[in-house]
């Protein structure tokens, strides 16, 4: 019974502090931290990994705690690793919903918003679309199966009670930060610019044509344009998903080196 106990003792202290990483990475990872995800599914997961990853994570932890405070900061950092990991894989999927309200609000669609069920806000229809094919893309080509192996792996490259937290860890978000607006823009740019020549086109036939009613065609004109244009940018994706792709991993990458404090 009290080799039982020790035993309890040895393993329970990495072990909540391997089901705190996870638990926050899985909180805001792409996929798996949506809202439509059940929250015991979510749950499920992270204690499965945790049954799977504890007794390789503790293999060489050799932390004792004398106090319930040490136990509480060290479960804290846990869980900002955990956050800021899953962030950093989830930020550059939101390029995909901001180049969709830059296309909405050139089509005039601008009021044409959906529920998010995901931030509790309404966002650019054409964004969601967008959203939920890069999703999709995500899903069929199995890169999901990165943001899993960097749940297991990640304990391999941050050990537990060694996480340092340099100042390029916060540098690497930011910069991501920067590449999401880049990439949306660069996305969002062919539509932008082919429906501002749509936009010159109907200007220069109202100036030829000035019996022409404008304002009843250019509304309908620049919707289906912006639709064809949408249908296109669907083959586009398989092109720069490859791309996107390589984002990710380097972002999660570097943000992993600089919370060890390698950079």
């Amino acid at each position: 019974m009290y080799e039982l106990i020790d035993q309890i003792g040895t393993w329970l202290p990495y072990t909540m502090l391997v089901f705190a990483r996870l638990t926050g990475m899985i909180l805001v990872m792409p996929i798996f931290g949506y809202a439509t995800v059940a929250p015991r599914i979510r749950m499920a997961l992270a204690i499965v990994l945790t049954l799977i990853v504890a007794p390789s994570a503790g293999e060489n932890f050799t932390i004792v705690y004398g106090s319930i405070w040490h136990i509480l900061a060290d479960v804290s950092r846990e869980v900002l690793i955990g956050l800021m990991v899953g962030f950093g894989a989830k930020i550059l999927f939101e390029a995909f919903r901001l180049a969709g309200s830059l296309v909405g609000f050139q089509m005039g669609l601008a009021m044409m918003n959906v529920a998010d069920p995901n931030t509790q806000d309404n966002i650019s229809i054409i964004g969601n679309l967008w959203f939920m094919v890069i999703v999709l893309f995500f899903l069929i080509t199995n890169s999901h199966h990165f943001l899993i192996e960097t749940m297991v792996a990640g304990f391999k490259a941050i050990p537990l009670g060694t996480a340092r937290f340099a100042p390029a860890a916060g540098q690497v978000l930011v910069d991501t930060g920067s590449r999401l607006f880049t990439l949306s823009l660069k996305f969002a740019s062919p539509m932008i610019l082919f429906l501002l020549l749509s936009d010159v086109a109907i200007a220069f036939a109202a100036r030829v044509m000035p019996q022409l009613n404008v304002f009843f065609i250019s509304m309908p004109l620049k919707i289906g344009a912006g639709i064809y244009m949408i249908l296109v940018s669907l083959k586009i994706f398989q092109s720069i998903f490859g791309m996107f792709e390589q984002h990710i991993e380097q972002t999660v990458y570097n943000l992993i080196l600089g919370i060890r404090g390698a950079i």
